[in-house]
């Protein structure tokens, strides 16, 4: 283990190296919401082969090119202006999208498969909460810190965490619905479409939420970036 891994927050690792965030999201490993905590205590809690994990994150380290502009030298505005332009545009465009497939998909196999009726609930839930999210951080949140306005940045800062945890929790459940993704053996093209097209919005969302919990928020609080 070249770089301490153990003793680095999972957040600091996914901020340095982005792609490491692959290697958390298929070891189970929330590098969103659970940014703040130690890689070493997280493995241990969730009884992970350390080895494993260190030894992707370290043929990792040494294949790293550093970015063009490092997400932590971003300005608070230039980091929105990229949420906005990767993430959010993205959201509008994936979420109707995948509740089409679904639906067409639960019509098809909900029969045979009743687990889809799960899925099909906690993904409304999921909608549900993420629009109006996405639109209390372009019509408020993201306003605000054009305009310096501080205070009202950080009563926003506590509601929309809240609303991360929120969502993450229901992509833990939405994961565990559909068995990691596993596409049933009598699953139609659609049917497999629509898992990796969960699989992707799941992806996107962790690192949008990683991006706003880790980096801009605490730039927006004046706390250190937890990186």
């Amino acid at each position: 283990m070249q770089n301490n891994w153990n003793k680095r927050s999972v957040g600091e690792i996914v901020v340095s190296f982005p792609l490491s965030s692959e290697v958390f999201r298929s070891a189970g490993i929330d590098f969103c919401c659970g940014g703040k905590r130690l890689l070493g205590d997280v493995i241990e809690e969730q009884r992970l082969v350390d080895e494993k994990i260190y030894r992707a994150l370290d043929d990792l380290a040494d294949r790293a090119e550093p970015p063009a502009e490092p997400f932590p030298e971003m300005s608070a505005e230039r980091l929105v202006e990229y949420i906005l332009t990767r993430h959010h545009s993205y959201l509008w465009k994936a979420l109707p999208e995948t509740h089409g497939l679904l639906t067409n998909v639960l019509k098809a196999h909900g029969r045979r498969h009743p687990e889809l009726y799960d899925v099909y609930k906690l993904y409304g839930q999921l909608s549900h909460e993420m629009e109006p999210h996405l639109i209390r951080e372009e019509t408020e949140l993201f306003p605000a810190v054009a305009n310096g306005d501080r205070e009202n940045c950080l009563a926003l800062v506590h509601i929309l965490e809240e609303e991360h945890e929120n969502a993450g929790s229901l992509l833990k459940r939405l994961r565990h619905a559909t068995n990691d993704y596993s596409v049933p053996c009598d699953g139609c093209d659609t049917f497999r479409e629509l898992y990796r097209k969960l699989v992707e919005l799941e992806g996107d969302t962790l690192q949008h939420y990683h991006l706003e919990n880790n980096i801009l928020f605490p730039k927006i609080t004046g706390e250190a970036p937890r990186a």
